[in-house]
Parts: structure tokens; C-alpha cells; sequence
């Protein structure tokens, strides 16, 4: 790649150094020699529209890379189809789980987030791009210094990090679970692909008061995900009934893993239910 780095919000296209353009407008751009080549020998477009999203994330002013920036493909929905951290040197690469218009969502702490398309992602090809994040001006008073372990490194320590490198599963950071939540945890995950949201209760007694279930489809049959929280398993999902709400508020969520599919499940948590799991990580330890 070049050392040209897009302004907020815009892409520029590998191959191409020194043009920037919005991302829609380079996808338009894109798809317009698309259809040039696949008249010209006669493939089918859809062979050829990136499915697979790839690239760097740079500060738009120093060209320095952002580090572990949180990159998130949105259907038109808003639904979050598949997220994951960029790299310590600002490389992504993001697989969409199906064929279809999506939209780039991308976040950092001290940067302005990204949203932009819409665009589609086709069959098996890909496209490579780099990304320009405007920072943000941060205005601090006088503040008292205490040094403690904090959230990153508790983080880092549980191999939050690793796991998001590795394209696997769901993850979101405190930033983007405030972003998509209204009141519940559950909130979150209905934007989470696989997962199902119940909110049936009865109209009276004790249990009218209860919070969501949370369950994972699968083969169009409902199951019930492992609950860790800090690491500690709070519900095997081997009864049913996985409510994170019954543990934990929003405001003191710091990240959220989901691994609704077996073969994501990273190691060291067990998937009790052969259901998937849901990992929480707090911000009160």
C-alpha cells in the first residue's frame, strides 16, 4: 500500500495512490470497471464484488497507524453481520457471511467513528482499501493520576485481543455496546446474527417481571449458550433460560464476546450446552 492516507470517512482503492474517494463513491467507481470487464469477457459481476474487505487504518493527520480499531460490516438493518479488531499495525481483514449491501462501521477511542456505504459484497472476491480516522480533540482538566491495572490490560490478560484478531465470533468494546444498547444487555445482542431474543412472560405472578432469554439458532431450532462473565461460568445454558440481564447492567459491561457456531468457541471456555457461548467482561472486578 502507499503512504496516501484517506480524510475521514473515505477510502482510497489499493493500486490507485493519491486518489481518494468516499467509500460509496469508490465502490461505484469499482463496480463501473467491473461491469466494463465482465462484458468484455464475459463473467458475471457478482464473481468479481469484494465479499472479503481488507486494508489499513490511519490517522488522517500523522499517517500513524490506529491501532485495534473496531471494524464491523452492518446490514441495511443496522444489524451487526460480523465485527473484528484491527492489528497493533492498523490491518483489518473482514469476511461478510453472506453476499449483499452492507454498510462499514468503524470505531476507536479518540477518533471520530466511520459509517459509510451502502455498498455490496459479492461471491468469493475481495478488495482492499485504506481508511483515513479523523481524531478527536480531547480537553482534559487538572486530573489526579492513580496508577492501577485497567481495563486494557485486563483485557489483554483474558486474550480479549488475540481473540479479535482472529476474526472469529462477535466482539464489541464498551464504546459500540453504548452505542447499540438502550436499557439491557439484551439490546445488544439482538443486533448479533444467529442470536434470538424471547421476551415472552406471563401477563401476571413473579415471572412477569422477567428479563429476555437469550438463545442461539441453529438449523431453525432454538438452543441455549454457555453464560461466562469474568471468566466465571454463570450459566451452562443446560436448563435454559441464559437472561444476562438477570448479572449484569450495560453501563458495567466493558466487552462482549459471542461465539454462536462450534468451531469459533476459542479455548479455555467450554461449551457446556453444545450451544455456543457468550463471554462478558466487566468493568467492576
Amino acid at each position: 500500500m502507499s503512504d496516501d492516507v484517506a480524510f475521514e470517512g473515505q477510502i482510497t482503492l489499493s493500486g490507485e495512490p493519491g486518489t481518494k474517494l468516499s467509500l460509496l463513491s469508490a465502490v461505484r467507481r469499482l463496480v463501473v470497471f467491473l461491469i466494463g470487464v465482465c462484458i468484455a469477457i464475459g463473467i458475471s459481476l457478482e464473481s468479481l464484488a469484494g465479499q472479503t474487505l481488507r486494508g489499513r487504518i490511519l490517522d488522517s493527520e500523522t499517517r500513524d497507524p490506529v491501532r485495534l480499531a473496531y471494524v464491523g460490516l452492518l446490514t441495511e438493518g443496522e444489524s451487526m453481520a460480523v465485527a473484528t479488531l484491527a492489528d497493533t499495525a492498523g490491518f483489518f481483514e473482514i469476511t461478510a457471511p453472506d453476499p449483499g449491501p452492507y454498510f462499514v462501521y468503524i470505531s476507536r477511542s479518540g477518533y471520530e467513528t466511520i459509517m459509510d456505504g451502502v455498498f455490496e459484497l459479492g461471491y468469493k472476491a475481495e478488495l482492499d482499501v485504506r481508511i483515513g480516522m479523523k481524531p478527536l480533540p480531547i480537553e482534559l482538566d487538572e486530573v489526579l493520576v492513580e496508577i492501577e491495572r485497567g481495563t486494557a490490560d485486563f483485557l489483554e490478560r483474558n486474550g480479549f485481543y488475540e481473540r479479535a484478531i482472529t476474526g472469529r465470533g462477535v466482539l464489541m468494546l464498551r464504546e459500540d455496546i453504548e452505542r447499540f444498547a438502550i436499557n439491557r444487555v439484551s439490546d445488544v445482542m439482538r443486533r448479533i446474527p444467529l442470536l434470538d431474543i424471547d421476551e415472552s412472560r406471563p401477563l401476571a405472578g413473579p415471572e412477569s417481571f422477567r428479563n429476555p432469554e437469550i438463545r442461539v439458532v441453529r438449523n431453525g431450532q432454538y438452543c441455549s449458550p454457555t453464560l461466562y462473565i469474568d471468566r466465571n461460568l454463570v450459566n451452562s445454558g443446560s436448563l435454559g433460560s441464559v437472561r444476562p440481564d438477570d448479572y449484569v447492567s450495560v453501563v458495567e459491561i466493558d466487552a462482549i464476546e459471542v461465539y454462536a457456531r462450534s468451531s469459533e468457541v476459542p479455548v479455555g471456555f467450554d461449551e457446556i450446552n453444545n450451544c455456543g457461548v457468550i463471554l462478558i467482561w466487566t468493568r467492576t472486578r
